[in-house]
């Protein structure tokens, strides 16, 4: 090797001021003496030279090469730095279609505000579900509360500051629609079949979070099925043998795409008609961060600064309602991709009844009015109101109930983030009507009685079963 680099600098120009015989034979080795250090300094350079000239200089991590177009990771279209492709929110060649005509028309018990319920055909014993993951657009925040609504009588009492609920316009990634995806629910031993249909600009795949099926249906894209490509379905289909509060959600590139609302419910009732209530919500726990005016959220982010209860933060939360006596189930599920929340309900004391394992036998409940839901875990809780009135949900993290439009120094913070209210009637037969909520504001003012924000109205007396008011819309 040294005496390749002596022969390559006796080919380099010499310094003009060099003379071309030296009588000195060590004064003559000087300069080459520097030219052999340099070029001895470039020796790794020059070693990969020839690996360096056979490679892509975009192959970054050198991974094998994919099918062609999205999904792949060659792909077509830019490169990404580490030998895959950046893909965007939505690919304009593949079209969204509308919802599978049953979304939003399930038969289910569970309560889930701003999301629809998922309808299901037969295929003779088998319960058909059909899924589209498509890119979404939705409103975080809808804007300010509806004048002389709940939300708009508290935020005045309080004070609260101006400019704190702007509209919050983002694009996600969900299902028939709806992030998070609608809800799915079906009674023990049923036979199901999903069918999903990937509309989004990469692959992707479902996993049934918490159920016990064959492993070929467990939904981890590359390792238990072939990935689902863009424009591709895939059909899963088991018997559902237990009984609880599950999810669904994306098992593909998870970090970014359940980052950005890939995922729902997934809910199994008993077959005996056990663990019937009279009030059934399921509240799924979201977190994202969001740049100013950017729509796109930032799923490599440790730090989330939008929470969202069933995809929407307050105060644009729906009201939950319910009366005196009444027995109220929380199905409270966390698909945060970072922090655990501590779900706490003023003015009462639950027991936690089930975990994403399934039902807590009686004995082993635990009574409380927090509970701690970490990242991929549920926990149902159970309860009766013993007193009517305003009733606030939300998490003990304070900081996930503000949402990012604070100006600093702050003044007088409006609720925020994974906040709801309970609205809480007398027992029915009015002999609790000395204890009925105020039928004015809490500026003094009478409230107009609208729907779902305004809440003034008293919880309907049989709101058990047959009521499904929540499932649908945003």
């Amino acid at each position: 090797m040294a005496g390749f680099f002596y022969r390559l600098a006796s080919w380099l120009p010499r310094r003009p001021d060099t003379p071309d015989t030296t009588p000195d034979d060590t004064a003559a080795a000087r300069p080459a003496r520097r030219r052999f250090l340099s070029l001895a300094a470039l020796a790794p350079v020059l070693a990969a030279a020839p690996a360096l000239a056979k490679s892509d200089p975009h192959a970054g991590h050198a991974m094998p090469p994919g099918p062609s177009g999205p999904g792949g990771h060659g792909g077509h279209g830019g490169h990404g730095g580490h030998g895959g492709m950046i893909f965007p929110w939505r690919d304009p060649a593949v079209a969204i279609t509308p919802p599978p005509p049953l979304t939003g028309k399930g038969e289910g018990e569970v309560i889930t505000p701003h999301i629809p319920s998922l309808g299901y055909e037969r295929d003779g014993d088998v319960k058909v579900f059909r899924l589209t993951a498509q890119p979404v657009t939705r409103l975080l925040l809808d804007g300010p509360p509806r004048p002389g609504s709940l939300w708009d009588r508290w935020h005045k009492a309080k004070g609260a500051m101006h400019g704190m609920d702007i509209p919050k316009p983002v694009k996600l990634w969900g299902f028939n629609g709806s992030m998070p995806g609608p809800a799915i629910e079906v009674i023990q031993g049923d036979r199901v079949r999903i069918i999903v249909k990937n509309e989004l600009p990469e692959a992707t795949s479902i996993h049934w979070h918490g159920l016990e099926i064959p492993n070929d249906q467990d939904g981890v894209g590359g390792l238990t099925q072939p990935p689902i490509r863009p424009g591709q379905t895939y059909v899963y289909e088991f018997t559902v043998n237990q009984v609880g509060t599950f999810m669904y959600h994306s098992s593909f590139n998870e970090k970014k795409q359940v980052g950005m609302g890939l995922g729902g419910f997934f809910i199994s009732h008993p077959a005996d008609g056990t663990r019937r209530v009279d009030r059934d919500y399921g509240l799924l726990l979201q977190e994202c961060f969001f740049y100013p005016g950017n729509e796109h959220v930032d799923v490599t982010s440790t730090d989330p600064n939008w929470f969202t209860i069933n995809g929407k933060a307050a105060p644009s939360t729906d009201v939950l309602t319910a009366r005196v006596g009444q027995t109220v189930r929380l199905r409270i599920a966390n698909l945060s991709n970072m922090h655990a929340h501590p779900i706490h309900l003023h003015g009462v004391t639950w027991r936690v009844t089930g975990t994403e394992g399934g039902p807590i036998p009686e004995s082993a409940q635990w009574p409380g009015n927090t509970v701690n839901v970490a990242p991929g875990t549920v926990r149902d809780v159970e309860f009766t109101f013993h007193y009517p009135g305003y009733w606030h949900l939300h998490c003990h993290k304070l900081h996930h109930t503000v949402n990012a439009h604070a100006a600093v120094p702050m003044g007088v913070m409006p609720m925020g983030g994974m906040t709801m209210l309970f609205e809480v009637a007398p027992a029915q037969g009015g002999h609790d009507a000395g204890h009925a909520p105020p039928q004015t504001g809490l500026d003094g003012q009478a409230p107009a009685n609208a729907g779902h924000d305004g809440h003034v109205q008293p919880a309907p007396a049989n709101a058990g079963h047959d009521s499904h008011q929540g499932h649908g819309g945003n």
